[in-house]
């Protein structure tokens, strides 16, 4: 398997067990970071209610260890930035 599709399937895989594992109530520093996610795109003008899904999408990927970013997120994990954008209505 190539490296890119190797990182295709890890990240899919890290979504579905991460959509399992988060279906409680956000913590407080899972809110703190879909609100930082929500800040940094609003200049994007783009529907409210679809950003905060795409940014809690993109949430859902992140363990709680990881310093990711948004953008670093973005950029480390195309496959699951383009899979979010999709599921909140963003790329149709």
């Amino acid at each position: 398997m190539s490296r890119r599709l190797l990182g295709l399937v890890s990240v899919l895989m890290a979504v579905t067990a991460s959509g399992a594992a988060s279906a409680g109530e956000p913590s407080a520093a899972d809110i703190a970071w879909i609100d930082k996610c929500v800040a940094d795109r609003a200049l994007e003008k783009l529907d409210p209610v679809k950003l905060r899904k795409y940014c809690a999408c993109m949430q859902g990927i992140v363990e709680d260890n990881e310093p990711f970013t948004v953008t670093g997120l973005e950029r480390s994990y195309p496959p699951a930035h383009v899979m979010c954008m999709e599921e909140a209505g963003l790329l149709r």
